[in-house]
């Protein structure tokens, strides 16, 4: 799995996970999500990105066409690049310690459906600056019923309260 994270909005672009990731598959990855930034409106003024070899010159060649400075952070110093740690964890803690993966669609399913509720519905993914998802009141109905939405077994689950 490779993450893209916008650090304005704090959205989350997620890979499909491979067993055997190499330069030309990260090298795709940018693109694709150079894509998606900009199905979102979003121009990247800059990538963060570690010292793996994976990560060749025709990966930042992808961003440098875009005019995006790719920051390269130092080796052994994971709080360079914080955000992409926390994620990782907050993924790890909370999604996948539940489960055993016995293939790599289902582990695909499994983020696909964490990264959505993610971006969408944990109260951590809204708090971003610019984060356009999520327009509304914030202020909870007083009436009504509480509703429960349950993905993998309650692994994944968010609330919200209807007006009667």
């Amino acid at each position: 799995m490779l993450i893209f994270i916008h650090l304005g909005s704090r959205r989350v672009l997620s890979s499909a996970p491979t067993y055997a990731p190499d330069a030309a598959w990260v090298t795709q990855q940018a693109r694709n999500s150079l894509m998606w930034c900009t199905e979102r409106g979003i121009a990247p003024d800059f990538l963060i990105r570690d010292a793996d070899t994976k990560f060749s010159a025709s990966f930042d060649a992808v961003w440098a066409s875009e005019a995006a400075r790719v920051i390269q952070i130092p080796h052994r110093v994971p709080d360079a690049n914080a955000y992409a740690e926390s994620f990782i964890g907050t993924i790890k803690r909370e999604c996948l310690d539940f489960f055993v993966c016995l293939s790599r669609s289902q582990l695909d399913h499994i983020l696909r459906t964490w990264v959505r509720h993610y971006n969408a519905e944990r109260p951590h993914g809204r708090r971003g600056i610019g984060n356009n998802v999520l327009q509304v009141d914030f202020r909870p109905a007083r009436d009504g019923p509480i509703r429960r939405k349950r993905q993998h077994s309650g692994i994944v689950t968010s609330y919200t309260r209807h007006v009667a």
